[in-house]
């Protein structure tokens, strides 16, 4: 029976190996979201609910439903009016939700269909009429002349329904003319909204004519993104029979240049599991992700970056637009004319745009740039073990925007087997409260597993100088002086490392011997002495350990433990230095340091003195430390636990707060009790902090 029970431990020990190898190889590029581009249905408003002919969410996200009936506004409002970004009675819409699968805003239905091609209540399906004609008629001024009258504004409307309708045709056949359809939708949606009158509640027809603005422009985005007519991010060129139509595009706000904007993305449905809520702003544009593409000088910023912006059209009038000849490849000349601009707004920084000489609120959705990231897998969000590939993921510190001066790093640090893509959710929160994303912006650190964390701290510590030297030379920016610090599990642990003086202390409880009478090749030293002897950050102020093993975790020594630290342990060159080390020095070092070099694994055992020697640091007396705890778990051996950390381990004496959240290891960094009490250290941290407004660095605020 003995021999059967450890042939079956041997067993589980292997499958979970097994079940690890393949997560790590497997599921490291694995989309954790549903990322769908705008898909246009086709435009029956008559017979279908709106909400349903059209697809695209920020489409219906700029229609703010009151009653049924002629129930549709877009409210003109003065900036101190302006709806918060939090849930609220206003135009915000918060979706608790979110995990459940597609959302969609309030049914847009719920209003009088559009009286235009059929409605069964109304009896045989009436066809859209032929424009009146007095639209175009000919004037007896000349032959070939014509004289343009001024259409009744309902006609207006009919006209951009038919252009609509066409461009939805054209764009199933995949027709070039969809482009210069959708344009001349929009063209005739704004001249009816240009003479629509002041209304309290908003008729039905303006609110169509709203619908099929912002239903054009997404579709019209959409296609210049992916067939290239966004030229040189100067202009947008749609093509005519006889040349194009050109959309100048103007850029308000951001911390990026007009040459920075490589991928358009216009926000469509998403939906991830590691989002807790969707936060979205209806107004004025259409939602986009726009990605930045690494260029070879770049320090701290991923392979992409996404960022949010809104798009908003204003054609020009008439006898404003500008028509010139332009050379074509073959040596021909083609007619070019400039009809409107496209203005993107980073809807972190605008709030209210003009609209008919009101403020009208801004469209935005802050929750789609999260749902991009965990959607579209790169190197930076990836696993943090890389065993075994050939491509590893890159370590080190990375940013989602240049640092801008007054804003404080908040810098997260994941756990053991996890990636930087486990914070999306309290990023996501955090970028929900307006007074919280205008004083902190985002780091995270992406490490590998299979180095001891106490090298990967050392890493980070160094990352954190050359951060704070290239975004501040001169020193003058008080917010990178008081950084916050944010670490899950074994991330803890590399927050307190980056807040501590280590002294001789964790030294003391690897080796017998002074690291000076130690015998090493000169790489190797310095590699000991990173490793064992440093200092606290001069930069962070506030650490936050969530589920951090500070007296490490039984797991560790178990088949779980021990399975994982066979698949992540040092590959074949480590462990021979490491056996030249030990046996140019014999009786120098420590078991532990001795027998092998030590993964992250061996250094979270309970027993572990080098651990042990962590847990008595004591942070510098500048630095704040905060404790939230799992307890939604217990069992014999460890009592009340996350069922990975102790709560016994978890506990740190001398420590300013301390929570107890009742959830597991896995999902606490994601609770809802853990991000609101996240959001409260940063709250009182900002608080304590004099704030001096940031300025955007990159480009002017319009460009």
């Amino acid at each position: 029976m003995l021999q059967i029970m450890r042939i079956n431990a041997a067993t589980s020990i292997a499958l979970i190996a097994v079940v690890l190898c393949a997560m790590q190889a497997g599921c490291l590029s694995h989309s954790r979201g549903r990322w769908n581009p705008p898909v246009m249905a086709d435009p029956d408003p008559a017979s279908a609910p709106r909400s349903s002919c059209f697809s695209v969410v920020p489409c219906a996200a700029t229609l703010e439903l009151i009653e049924p009936g002629n129930a549709m506004r877009i409210p003109d409002v003065e900036p101190a009016d302006l709806p918060p970004r939090l849930p609220s009675e206003g135009g915000f819409w918060r979706n608790p939700n979110l995990n459940t699968g597609p959302q969609r805003l309030p049914p847009i239905d719920q209003a009088a269909p559009t009286p235009l091609p059929s409605n069964p209540q109304w009896g045989e399906p009436v066809m859209p009429q032929p424009l009146p004609e007095d639209v175009i008629q000919p004037a007896p001024i000349a032959e070939y002349e014509i004289e343009m009258k001024t259409p009744p504004r309902d006609d207006r409307l009919l006209l951009a329904e038919s252009y609509y309708a066409m461009a939805v045709e054209a764009d199933r056949k995949i027709d070039e003319h969809a482009m210069s359809l959708y344009l001349d939708a929009i063209l005739g949606a704004w001249d009816y909204l240009q003479t629509a009158p002041a209304e309290n509640d908003i008729s039905k027809k303006t609110g169509r004519a709203w619908e099929i603005y912002h239903s054009s422009l997404a579709r019209l985005i959409h296609i210049a993104a992916v067939t290239g007519r966004i030229e040189k991010n100067i202009r947008i060129k749609v093509p005519e029979d006889y040349g194009f139509r050109v959309l100048e595009i103007e850029y308000a706000g951001f911390a990026w240049r007009a040459d920075e904007f490589d991928e358009w993305n216009v926000v469509g449905d998403y939906h991830s599991k590691y989002l807790l809520h969707h936060y979205k702003r209806p107004g004025l544009g259409v939602p986009l992700v726009i990605v930045r593409h690494r260029r070879p000088d770049d320090q701290f910023l991923p392979a992409n970056t996404p960022f949010n912006a809104t798009a908003v059209l204003r054609p020009l009038d008439d006898e404003c637009q500008v028509e010139m000849d332009a050379p074509t490849p073959d040596c021909e000349t083609h007619v070019e004319r400039l009809v409107g601009s496209l203005q993107l707004f980073n809807p972190d920084e605008y709030d209210d745009v003009e609209f008919r000489e009101c403020q009208t609120v801004l469209a935005a959705d802050w929750t789609a740039l999260f749902a991009y990231l965990l959607s579209h897998p790169q190197p930076e969000m990836q696993r943090s073990s890389h065993h075994g590939r050939s491509d590893p993921p890159p370590a080190g510190l990375f940013m989602l925007e240049p640092h801008q001066p007054g804003r404080i790093p908040v810098v997260f640090v994941h756990g053991l087997l996890s990636a930087p893509y486990t914070w999306a959710a309290m990023a996501n929160e955090l970028y929900a409260y307006p007074e919280l994303h205008k004083r902190y912006e985002i780091w995270a650190f992406q490490y590998p597993t299979d180095e001891p964390f106490l090298e990967s701290a050392a890493v980070l510590r160094r990352q954190l100088d050359c951060a704070v030297q290239c975004s501040d030379s001169a020193g003058t920016d008080p917010a990178l002086d008081n950084m916050v610090v944010v670490g899950h599990s074994m991330g803890g642990l590399i927050a307190k490392l980056l807040a501590a003086n280590s002294g001789n202390t964790i030294w003391r409880h690897a080796a017998f011997v002074p690291i000076e009478e130690v015998i090493a090749p000169k790489k190797e030293r310095l590699r000991l002495q990173q490793s064992f002897f440093f200092s606290a950050s001069p930069f962070v102020k506030e650490v936050v350990y969530i589920a951090t093993p500070h007296q490490g975790s039984s797991w560790a020594r178990r088949c779980l433990g021990q399975a994982t630290s066979l698949v992540i342990e040092g590959v074949e060159h480590r462990e021979e230095e490491h056996k030249k080390l030990v046996n140019a020095n014999p009786g120098a070092f420590r078991e532990e340091l001795r027998r092998r070099p030590p993964t992250s694994i061996d250094l979270l055992e309970p027993d572990s003195l080098i651990l042990k020697g962590i847990y008595d640091l004591d942070v510098a007396p500048q630095v704040k430390e905060h404790s939230i705890i799992g307890r939604g778990w217990w069992s014999i051996h460890d009592g009340a636990s996350d069922g990975v950390v102790p709560v016994s381990s978890a506990r740190l004496p001398g420590v300013d707060t301390e929570v107890m959240v009742s959830a597991t290891h896995t999902h606490l960094n994601k609770h809802p009790g853990t991000i609101c009490e996240v959001l409260r250290i940063l709250q009182q941290h900002a608080d304590q902090l004099p704030w001096v407004q940031p300025h955007l660095v990159g480009q002017s605020a319009t460009n």
